[in-house]
């Protein structure tokens, strides 16, 4: 498909997926409140006073699920997209993987299932997309290029296949960037935001002429313009909740992106950067002080920053901002860059933690904390 006729699609892409999340999250509401999945306040993680239904994310996964098929069934039908950077299978294990993580979601939303039990369907989420073709083949040369291999030897089980070391890598990343975003959930739109975010961020590095992946482009606009439709009720103050199925498909379905084009895999983290260094210091810290690191408390940045005594609007729009800043510079960088970059990211996210404790200190009190 030509650039031009593709950008000409990709905003109806958008409209059209975000119109549906935002009807669908009504449904979601009423079966949340019918089934009383409800997050109740109390605890470090929850600033809020009032019981909130969860469940939002059913209506997102819902509407990317059935896109999927639509996309499916286009791409098949026409030859609009050219030359397929995106094999069905694919599809097919991205779309198997959103169900169950919606599943998975639903079940720990109601029940408040034990880490133990929630780490199941991120991990079978995983292995689904991975069995069904979608892997990180290889790993770039920093210093020249072209890149190293990581398909060194392939398994099959079934109707499945599993290659090594590169689907060991792809499986991590993806545990990582799911559980990042789930960490993250933790003030309203935050996780939302942060979505749109990322998905146009990596939409429009499939549109460059180095990159060009029209299916890529048209997946970002899909899954950025359902979390789009969702955000004005997400915003604070939230009338839902994404849960646990919106938190993980979040981070899932931008891993999953970002795999489908080697190069923005570093672009990606740039975008996811700030969630998952936040993770890798507050798991740690956890860990350092002798407590569960699967134990939620309020030492994400994101805390800090209420704790510092920014308003929930302005603390989410700093993080929005922070995303947005750092997933821009990577679109003009190459690996070698994109990693300073990280590094950057990393020391910022130490400079932020301590300015923040500081300011505490200091006797800031949190605003906007309902």
């Amino acid at each position: 498909m030509h650039p031009d006729i593709l950008l000409g699609y990709l905003p109806w892409v958008v409209i059209l997926a975000a119109t549906f999340s935002w009807a669908a999250s009504f449904l979601s509401l009423k079966i949340a409140l019918r089934y009383d999945a409800m997050d109740k306040p109390g605890g470090g993680r929850k600033i809020h006073t009032h019981p909130m239904p969860l469940f939002g994310g059913l209506g997102i996964g819902g509407v990317i699920a059935i896109g999927l098929l639509l996309f499916l069934l286009i791409s098949g039908l026409t030859s609009w997209f050219g030359s397929r950077s995106v094999a069905s299978p694919q599809i097919v294990g991205f779309a198997a993987a959103l169900l169950v993580l919606m599943l998975g979601g639903a079940l720990d939303d109601r029940l408040d299932l034990s880490p133990k039990w929630q780490i199941l369907f991120p991990l079978l989420a995983a292995l689904l997309v991975i069995g069904t073709g979608t892997t990180i083949g290889q790993i770039t040369d920093w210093f020249a290029r072209g890149g190293y291999s990581l398909l060194w030897g392939r398994v099959a089980i079934g109707p499945f296949a599993f290659s090594w070391p590169a689907d060991i890598i792809t499986l991590l990343w993806l545990l990582s960037v799911t559980y990042a975003t789930k960490l993250l959930d933790g003030l309203d739109g935050l996780v939302t935001g942060q979505v749109v975010i990322g998905a146009g961020i990596i939409g429009a590095l499939a549109l460059t002429t180095a990159y060009f992946q029209p299916e890529v482009a048209v997946l970002a606009a899909l899954i950025g313009g359902a979390y789009l439709g969702f955000l004005p009720r997400n915003m604070f103050p939230a009338k839902q909740f994404l849960g646990e199925a919106g938190s993980t498909i979040a981070g899932f379905s931008l891993g999953f992106l970002a795999i489908l084009g080697g190069a923005k895999l570093a672009t990606a983290f740039m975008v996811l950067g700030l969630p998952l260094i936040d993770a890798v210091l507050v798991v740690g810290g956890r860990i350092l002080r002798g407590a569960s690191p699967f134990v939620g408390d309020n030492t994400h940045l994101h805390f800090k920053l209420l704790q510092a005594g920014l308003s929930q609007r302005k603390a989410v729009i700093f993080l929005w901002t922070l995303a947005f800043l750092f997933g821009m510079a990577a679109l003009g960088l190459q690996t070698l860059g994109k990693i300073l970059l990280a590094l950057t990211l990393f020391a910022l996210m130490i400079l932020l933690s301590g300015l923040t404790r500081t300011m505490q200190k200091e006797g800031a009190t949190p605003k906007d904390m309902v």
